[in-house]
This record gives structure tokens, C-alpha cells and sequence, in this order.
């Protein structure tokens, strides 16, 4: 019976122990979700003040790019200061028929010329050109050479619009 009320003893000791490192991790558990939520707050804050900033700045920002890569434009022909800015109306019911989408473009005798223009072409652009190419393509019933210009491409994106013929003029590619 000792031997048993000394082994009921050590466990007890043991669960105490443990019951203290519980609680004392379930504080920190704790502290780390406050750090978290505030960490996810301020990373909305900081999301919507760039998203602000990017929209006022907007058109200035594009044109201030093309201009850094205008050599570049020019070993394909392409005048930047021709490029206008403009919408296409989906008439074919492409994504949603009557829907308008913002491009910047240039049409030639022989071309017409779509540009996205992006500080960081992520996943997103793909199908933004990808749309106004096609939607272009069945409103001039001409071709449509598609350019995406940005300071940084991620790696996927860039070979996904490659594939697709898009010509690519980038500074950093992002792996």
C-alpha cells in the first residue's frame, strides 16, 4: 500500500508539472493569436493603403513604366507614345457579355497592340490578357500581338504567357 500511495504520489506530482506547462503554454498560445489577429489587421491596412495607392497613381505609374522599358518596346516596333488607353465591350459573351474592360492598345494597319502594363505580374494577369487579346481579336478581326511589361514576373506566369505568345519584357524574374 506504501508503494502504492507513493507511486499515486510521483504520478500526481507529474500531472501537476504537467498541468502547469499546459497552462503556461496555452498562455503563450494565447499571446501569439493576439500577435497574429494584429498582424493580420495591419496586413489589411497595409493591403488596402497600396491598393489606394496604386489606383491613385495609377495611369502616371504605367506610363512611368513604359517608359523605363521604352528601348525594349522599341526593338518591337512599338512607339509608346502611340499607346492609348481605352475599354473593349465584351460583345461575344467571352466572360460576360456587355461587361467593359480597361486596355491599353494601339491599332496599326497591319496589328493591333495590347499591352498590361504591372509593377509585379503575378497570376492574375494571364487572364487579363489573355481576355482582352481574344476579345480584341474578334472585334478587328486582325492579329492581336499581346505584351505584358513589368518590373517583376513571377517564373510561372511568365512561361504560362510565353506559351501562349506573349512577349515578355521584364526586369526581375521571381522564382
Amino acid at each position: 500500500m506504501k508503494k502504492q500511495g507513493e507511486a499515486i504520489q510521483s504520478l500526481q506530482e507529474t500531472v501537476d508539472r504537467h498541468s502547469k506547462a499546459i497552462e503556461s503554454l496555452q498562455r503563450a498560445v494565447e499571446r501569439h493569436s493576439k500577435v497574429i489577429s494584429m498582424l493580420v489587421r495591419e496586413q489589411k491596412k497595409l493591403s488596402v493603403e497600396i491598393g489606394s495607392f496604386t489606383s491613385r497613381a495609377g495611369k502616371g505609374l504605367e506610363r512611368t513604366i513604359l517608359n523605363i522599358y521604352k528601348k525594349a518596346l522599341k526593338l518591337h516596333h512599338v512607339d509608346i507614345k502611340e499607346i492609348k488607353h481605352g475599354s473593349v465591350v465584351d460583345g461575344i459573351g467571352l466572360v460576360e457579355k456587355g461587361r467593359s474592360f480597361e486596355i491599353d492598345f494601339y491599332e496599326t494597319n497591319d496589328h493591333v497592340y495590347i499591352f498590361e502594363v504591372k509593377n509585379f505580374a503575378d497570376e492574375g494577369v494571364v487572364d487579363q490578357i489573355l481576355i482582352r487579346r481574344k476579345l480584341l481579336e474578334a472585334k478587328y478581326k486582325k492579329p492581336v500581338k499581346a505584351f505584358v511589361v513589368a518590373n517583376y514576373v513571377e517564373k510561372e506566369v511568365k512561361e504560362a504567357l510565353e506559351k501562349e505568345g506573349v512577349e515578355m519584357i521584364y526586369s526581375y524574374e521571381v522564382k
